[in-house]
């Protein structure tokens, strides 16, 4: 977990890195912050499970930062804990009004220290955690939405989700990784849900003025998220943006390729794919594997990250039991 330190003291702030890092076992990384309007700046592009925050600084004091995180819509809520040799009950009233959750007193004794943010680290982790679950089941949801308007299967949404996280673990990333991954790719068709029926349903083929239409699903589906900071959901953003976009540059929206298509929207197009031929549509029947494999290895290196379709292709039996599971139609 990453924690933030606030306080003009370089000796403090090096203090506390170094006591925090060796003494309480969920700190993964300090980020030491001079000042509140250094920390507020640093605020918008990180994210922070905890802050200990100097009440008495040059500039901005500690209350009034403290103040302006929790105006914040997506910093609100960061627990903030304050540091100050101020510790009168008015001092104390003050800091609780603006937002903080709790008092070290300074010179702070190790003890203390260690225990009241080991304290409130696992209480956020446990926020977390509920969050997580609660997030995950949401998005899980609004996917199967979305696949409902193009009168698809909710159960495609489950299948791209387990072939995802079996894609990621096999491509060797980590577990924290492979679970968003499981946990957004349901979200990188939401874009759908703001075209018209008319299109996304059509039976015959698309014109090129509705082609463009339908396109535009990836960059609806990313601007709907591209604000959030949550693992989950900004990983939905990059998938919904990123899951047409081809290896060799020829996708859409942005065209671009190889590993500037990050690893999320990679490994989205060959699961979306994948179900999308192994499924029976309202335009087609689901293809035979036999034909997909041959497709796939075609599409080295032109469609697919030729990595990812090593890794398929070798191990494409885990992706037919998957297939089978959560069967509709399998060919």
């Amino acid at each position: 977990m990453r924690v933030m330190v606030v306080d003009d003291s370089r000796t403090i702030r090096k203090l506390l890195s170094i006591t925090l890092k060796s003494k309480v076992e969920l700190v993964e990384e300090i980020v030491e912050c001079v000042s509140g309007e250094v920390a507020l700046r640093k605020l918008e592009d990180i994210n922070v499970d905890l802050i200990l925050l100097d009440v008495l600084m040059d500039g901005m004091d500690g209350y009034e930062t403290c103040k302006k995180i929790k105006e914040h819509p997506k910093l609100k809520n960061i627990s903030v804990i304050f540091l100050t040799s101020k510790a009168d009950e008015e001092d104390i009233i003050k800091g609780f009004e603006v937002g903080g959750v709790d008092f070290i007193t300074k010179p702070f004794r190790e003890a203390e220290l260690v225990a009241r943010v080991n304290t409130h680290l696992k209480l956020q982790k446990l926020q977390d955690n509920v969050i997580e679950k609660n997030q995950t089941e949401i998005v899980m949801k609004m996917g199967e939405i979305a696949e409902l308007r193009s009168k698809e299967t909710g159960n495609h949404v489950k299948r791209v989700a387990e072939y995802c996280y079996l894609l990621a673990y096999l491509h060797g990333l980590d577990e924290k990784h492979c679970q968003i991954l499981y946990a957004a790719s349901p979200m990188h068709d939401i874009g759908k849900v703001a075209l018209e029926d008319s299109i996304l349903n059509k039976a015959g083929s698309l014109s090129d003025e509705e082609v463009k239409i339908m396109q535009k699903h990836t960059v609806l589906g990313y601007e709907m998220f591209s604000d959030s900071k949550g693992d989950i959901l900004s990983a939905a953003a990059i998938m919904a943006h990123e899951h047409h976009e081809k290896f060799d540059g020829t996708g859409y929206p942005r065209g671009i390729s190889g590993n500037k298509i990050h690893i999320y929207g990679r490994i989205v197009a060959l699961a979306d794919v994948f179900d999308a031929l192994a499924s029976d549509r309202v335009y087609k029947k689901g293809w035979s594997i036999d034909r997909i494999v041959e497709l796939f290895i075609s599409e080295k290196s032109k469609h697919f990250d030729p990595y990812l379709v090593d890794i398929f292709v070798k191990n494409i039996d885990k992706f037919i039991a998957i297939k089978k599971e959560f069967n509709d139609n399998f060919t």
